[in-house]
């Protein structure tokens, strides 16, 4: 029973997103955080709960949401990704947004208005604060997608086995168990 609740909440979540007549908050991490949960177990999940027309919907009616939300995406990935994925949380959220990128790319590569977005530069509302207020200007979002990806290829104990191995010194050197 609980897992059908989690996915009606997902669900809901989606519905959100796609019918409301404003911009979602950048900065309303509850509401985002619902999108990379556990609340997904599978790929299947999110093909069935976030049906094409909807994507559609969302990229032609509310881009200013579907273009937060990839940003939240990636900066969600590159969060876990900074914490080498070591809790099942990180790991968790970033196949999850994985699983949500995957979906949604096609959708959005497939209107020739939208193919530059991703390569685009990040507005200023969604741009990294300095602690004095300065923005900070982030790369473009394809870059930042593309290195966090690659940097995901190497943690350990995610997408590689990790083996603790002494080195020479006394320090603890990771190397792939499985050739």
């Amino acid at each position: 029973m609980g897992n059908t609740d989690s996915k009606v909440d997902f669900r809901v979540a989606v519905v959100q997103l796609t019918s409301r007549s404003q911009q979602i908050e950048a900065n309303d991490e509850s509401f985002w955080d619902q999108f990379w949960s556990d609340k997904i177990s599978s790929v299947q999940d999110i093909f069935a709960l976030v049906p094409a027309a909807e994507i559609r919907a969302l990229r032609e009616e509310l881009p200013s949401n579907l273009a937060t939300l990839c940003n939240k995406l990636v900066d969600r990935l590159q969060l876990a990704t900074e914490h080498s994925c070591q809790t099942q949380r990180d790991q968790t959220a970033a196949i999850n947004c994985v699983r949500l990128l995957t979906r949604l790319l096609p959708y959005i590569f497939e209107e020739p208005e939208w193919r530059g977005f991703f390569w685009s530069d990040i507005p200023t509302g969604q741009q990294q604060t300095t602690s004095n207020g300065e923005y900070v200007s982030k790369p473009p979002l394809a870059e930042r997608l593309l290195q966090t990806l690659a940097d995901l290829l190497f943690c350990p104990d995610f997408t590689v086995a990790s083996k603790k191995k002494k080195g020479p010194v006394g320090i603890s050197i990771f190397e792939c168990s499985n050739y």
